[in-house]
């Protein structure tokens, strides 16, 4: 019997829903989705980072299990194959907000985080005369990781000093499913839907808008990947009354790990800057910039 086998059966011989089993973990300091929880059960995860094997621990006293019940039933890392090769986790894009992003995103049925990556992305940032952001314009080509795909779940986090979390519209082909955000962490989770559903290795377009609700200037634009990237164009356009002193392209493996500032970039004639990355390894892209 495998991790996932066992933590199912142990969960449903207790009788507790994965709701009560995460009340009962957070009561003892730890935090942990539901939505990883489930991933957990199901194998399409499993808890490797330090904490996530606190979290284990927790669940064998929890759950009654004798000590190392389920932690003996991890093994070695899982081997990297086609297309976990270099992937990221949630906590390495997000940090300690991955939980709440994970409460976010369960409120969404039919997940799959993992099964489709981008092949080519743009985006397309907008920031208007008051140095504050209007809208993000995002088009690609997303390819399926597996069969039966039609969605793919678009992410966005709201500065800390926004109104509330921004909204979100989709173009053709695509179009909005279900779309979930909440004032309280920030975050705004929608599925968009491709026009068919796809077999592994197909691909589809996708076009989507964010629109900002920003409560002060910005400063900063960035795109986080789970996993490597082909092509990656960032573009922001700025207001020919707001146009920044100095602007920077910056890297960062995880949010673990330091910011490096690559390159400075130049702000052309119509007050607008990019960067161009190819074959990127999963992690944080970016353009900051200086006002004065």
């Amino acid at each position: 019997m495998d991790f996932a086998e066992a933590l199912t059966k142990a969960i449903d011989n207790s009788g507790l829903s994965l709701e009560r089993v995460r009340h009962h973990l957070g009561a003892r300091g730890m935090r942990v989705s539901q939505s990883t929880l489930s991933y957990w059960r199901r194998g399409r995860s499993r808890p490797e980072r330090p904490e996530s094997l606190k979290v284990v621990t927790a669940l064998e006293e929890l759950l009654g299990l004798g000590e190392g019940f389920l932690t003996d039933r991890l093994g070695d890392k899982r081997p990297r194959g086609r297309w976990v090769d270099q992937a990221m986790s949630l906590e390495d894009m997000w940090d300690s907000r991955a939980t709440d992003l994970g409460e976010v995103m369960a409120r969404i049925d039919r997940l799959q985080p993992t099964a489709s990556t981008y092949l080519t992305v743009r985006d397309r940032q907008v920031i208007g005369p008051d140095r504050r952001e209007v809208e993000m314009h995002s088009t690609g080509v997303v390819q399926a990781l597996e069969d039966g795909v039609d969605r793919f779940l678009a992410i966005q986090l709201a500065d800390p000093d926004d109104l509330g979390v921004p909204s979100i519209e989709a173009g053709p082909p695509c179009r909005l499913g279900r779309v979930r955000g909440d004032d309280s962490t920030g975050f705004l989770v929608a599925e968009v839907l491709f026009d068919r559903v796809l077999r592994a290795g197909e691909t589809a377009l996708v076009d989507y808008r964010v629109r900002m609700r920003p409560g002060a200037q910005s400063e900063v634009c960035d795109r986080r990947f789970l996993r490597p990237v082909g092509d990656y164009v960032l573009q922001v356009d700025f207001h020919p009354d707001a146009v920044p002193a100095r602007c920077f392209e910056f890297t960062r493996p995880s949010l673990q790990e330091p910011e490096t500032a690559l390159n400075e970039l130049w702000i052309g004639t119509t007050a607008s800057t990019h960067i161009h990355v190819r074959n990127s390894k999963p992690g944080i892209r970016g353009v900051r910039w200086e006002w004065e």
